[in-house]
């Protein structure tokens, strides 16, 4: 079967390899059908490595799953469309045992060094951590998983009918984010330094404009971008909640000022126990997802458009695996 393995940074190749056999009990056989490319597959091709996780061996690229269930379980039926939660804990620390199992350090995470991605046709997964998401393509459903991170922050962001929010960062998941917050209820401000993707936010149906036209401050605070954590904080109300999601500089964040303004900074890793609500948000609001889905290539053309560095062109890659 088709696989697409990142060999070393700048390298990627496509390779053959043998289909999973035999299913364990309680794990799913899946024929992958869409992956969306994430901002760490381009990171790992490009540097081979994001902060500890460092590419040592080859490794198949991917986390962002929608495909066919090829074989059925207590809450999968055989056939259906799924969405496919890319990480599995150990289910046995602190973290596991209290719900918080994206911050378990034993996570197995798709893509992650040394763990194997999704872009690959078959891949045999934990029936806990796959979902039916019928009533939706597979490309919708790979949708699922960058969405999820803004699912875990808007929970944790206690939103409400009104709740005034600034996302900070209008790539993927600042976009997906602003569609969590608008289902709580959030009055929805989406702001960027690049023209092309306030131009996105906008066709995504939220109010959008470049950074430096909001002076004004809000309750709660998105930073999607990893790189504008003090506008971010200037932008945070006094004893207001600012949640950290895009990874980039280390640095940043005013210690005085979060003191002096009484700021909640909240980091925000990955996300748990989302999948079933996001798959309900995707539905809820397919239509104004459009601009994710416009562009898909070929597993086999991912060499190619990665060293081209095609995939700035556009919102969202899709695969097709």
């Amino acid at each position: 079967m088709k696989s697409v393995v990142l060999e070393s940074a700048g390298n990627v190749k496509i390779e053959d390899m043998e289909e999973p056999g035999d299913i364990p009990e309680g794990y799913v056989k899946i024929r992958v059908q869409s992956v969306g490319i994430c901002g760490s597959d381009v990171h790992y091709y490009l540097h081979g490595k994001i902060g500890d996780f460092v590419l040592r061996k080859p490794m198949i690229l991917g986390h962002e799953t929608g495909g066919i269930a090829k074989s059925g379980g207590a809450s999968i039926k055989k056939g259906s469309v799924v969405a496919v939660e890319p990480g599995i804990p150990c289910g046995k620390c602190i973290y596991c045992r209290t719900g918080r199992y994206n911050l378990c350090p034993d996570m197995r995470f798709f893509a992650t060094p040394p763990v194997d991605g999704s872009m690959v046709e078959h891949i045999v997964h934990p029936e806990g951590f796959v979902y039916s998401a019928d009533g939706l393509t597979p490309d919708e459903a790979s949708l699922a998983e960058p969405l999820s991170v803004g699912v875990y922050a808007a929970r944790m962001a206690h939103l409400g009918p009104d709740s005034g929010v600034l996302i900070n960062g209008s790539g993927p998941v600042g976009i997906l984010t602003a569609f969590a917050a608008e289902s709580y209820g959030a009055n929805v401000t989406v702001v960027d330094i690049n023209p092309e993707r306030i131009e996105y936010a906008g066709e995504c149906g939220f109010s959008s404009c470049i950074n430096n036209k909001i002076s004004r401050q809000f309750d709660s605070v998105f930073e999607c971008s990893g790189y504008g954590h003090e506008y971010s904080i200037h932008r945070t109300a006094r004893g207001g909640d600012l949640f950290l999601i895009g990874i980039g500089e280390e640095d940043g964040i005013n210690p005085l000022m979060a003191s002096i303004g009484g700021i909640n900074i909240h980091g925000i890793f990955r996300y748990a126990n989302t999948y079933p609500e996001a798959i309900r948000i995707i539905k809820r609001y397919r239509n104004r997802l459009a601009p994710f889905l416009r562009k898909h290539i070929d597993a086999d053309e991912l060499p190619g458009y990665l060293a081209d560095g095609e995939y700035e062109k556009y919102l969202k890659t899709i695969v097709r695996i």
